[in-house]
């Protein structure tokens, strides 16, 4: 906490610019907590927390315009690669693309405090060719939102967060390393329970080979789509498949429970959004349902149909 408010001191608003652009470009940074504690040890004057509150929006603003055009310049590539660095990848294309498809560009507002999608957000804005005036009317309002929220509780509770400071400065070194040890413990606990869901569905993963070899039968398997159905309108999907969702999980499980083949592709890295709806089928009664290792881009990749005609 000492070092933080050196640093603040030292570089003054230019280190809050920088950790928040940082943190609104996906970078793993606490910047609300920074916030807090920044507001905490800040005089209270019009002046200071003004000046606050905007440098923190800015840094923010930037950040997601940033994110915007390399979503509208690159597409979807780039949300495989936020979300192998995003603090909630399990949630990260799916979340994005249902927030949006449900609200539209109000959304902007509510995803900037959740941790995963306030990153990937912007870029699926941009991927969708959202307007660029609402985008940043929107995207500053949030910003104005989420630092006005913190600096707030840091003014409110001032006193409180003094003492906790004080605290841990008496403890020293060992202060700072509670801290550092508790922000790893969080950061493991995600990244454990990131691998062992995909862990349990590694080696049943289905190629693109072994699905057109299954296609050929005369059975065939059922093909799941776990993608958001924004998307799969606006990118297609692979012919026959079907789209699943958190709302019709049962209805999936009672039409397709006695099918021995099931494979279920999304479009994200290591296909945790698949593995995720792969162990809620399981746990609806489904018994043999192995995620399309690549997912959709792989399916193209390799020659294969893509639908967009529902019919």
């Amino acid at each position: 906490m000492s070092t933080l408010i050196e640093l603040v001191q030292a570089y003054g608003l230019g280190i809050i610019f920088l950790i928040t652009l940082l943190q609104s470009v996906g970078l793993p940074i606490p910047a609300f907590a920074i916030l807090i504690v920044t507001a905490a040890v800040t005089p209270i004057d019009s002046i200071h927390i003004i000046s606050l509150t905007l440098t923190a929006t800015s840094g923010s603003l930037i950040g997601d315009i940033t994110l915007y055009f390399l979503g509208k310049r690159i597409g979807t590539g780039i949300l495989g690669k936020l979300c192998r660095i995003s603090l909630s990848p399990d949630s990260c294309v799916k979340s994005s693309g249902d927030i949006f498809n449900r609200y539209g560009p109000p959304a902007l507002t509510v995803v900037k405090f959740i941790p995963g999608l306030s990153t990937l957000a912007p870029v699926v804005a941009g991927v969708y060719a959202m307007p660029i005036f609402s985008f940043i009317a929107f995207s500053l309002i949030a910003g104005m939102i989420y630092s006005i929220a913190a600096i707030g509780l840091g003014v409110l509770f001032r006193f409180q967060i003094s003492s906790l400071i004080a605290t841990l400065t008496q403890f020293g070194k060992l202060g700072i390393l509670i801290v550092i040890i508790s922000f790893a413990i969080y950061l493991f606990t995600k990244w454990l329970q990131r691998y062992l869901l995909i862990h349990q569905f590694k080696n049943d993963r289905v190629t693109v080979n072994d699905l057109l070899v299954l296609i050929q039968e005369t059975s065939g398997p059922v093909i799941f789509d776990a993608r958001p159905a924004d998307q799969r309108i606006r990118n297609g999907f692979i012919p026959g498949s079907i789209h699943v969702s958190d709302s019709n999980l049962n209805e999936i499980a009672n039409l397709y429970s006695a099918h021995e083949e099931i494979v279920i592709y999304c479009s994200c890295p290591n296909e945790i959004t698949a593995a995720k709806y792969a162990k809620k089928l399981q746990k609806t009664g489904l018994k043999r349902i192995r995620p399309l290792l690549g997912g959709l881009d792989e399916w193209a990749k390799a020659g294969g149909k893509i639908a967009f005609n529902q019919n």
